[in-house]
């Protein structure tokens, strides 16, 4: 008995072959970049929040502090402390500064 010679068919690749490898390679692609993209917005949202957060602190801190000036600066307080260290007012010797002159 003769063997018959099995000759291999070699693969190509069809057109139909091709469209499902693209197609998956498509769909990989898109889960993938759904995932990146959904991670960095969510990254934003938390530097967003924590930026709003110190801004607030900020906003609280300087709202002391300028009470803190506008108590420090009174005038009563200057007088005060000038008598307490001997000093007098002279009306001829004070010189009042208006603000944006």
């Amino acid at each position: 008995m003769k063997r018959k010679k099995v000759q291999k068919r070699k693969r190509r690749l069809t057109l139909f072959g091709f469209a499902l490898t693209l197609l998956t390679l498509s769909i990989m692609a898109s889960i993938a970049s759904g995932l990146f993209i959904r991670n960095y917005n969510n990254s934003l949202v938390m530097q967003i929040e924590d930026t709003k957060r110190e801004s607030d602190i900020l906003r609280e801190e300087n709202e002391q502090l300028s009470i803190d000036i506008q108590t420090l600066s009174s005038k009563d307080r200057v007088y005060a402390i000038a008598s307490a260290a001997g000093l007098e007012k002279q009306d001829d010797n004070v010189l009042n500064v208006v603000k944006g002159e």
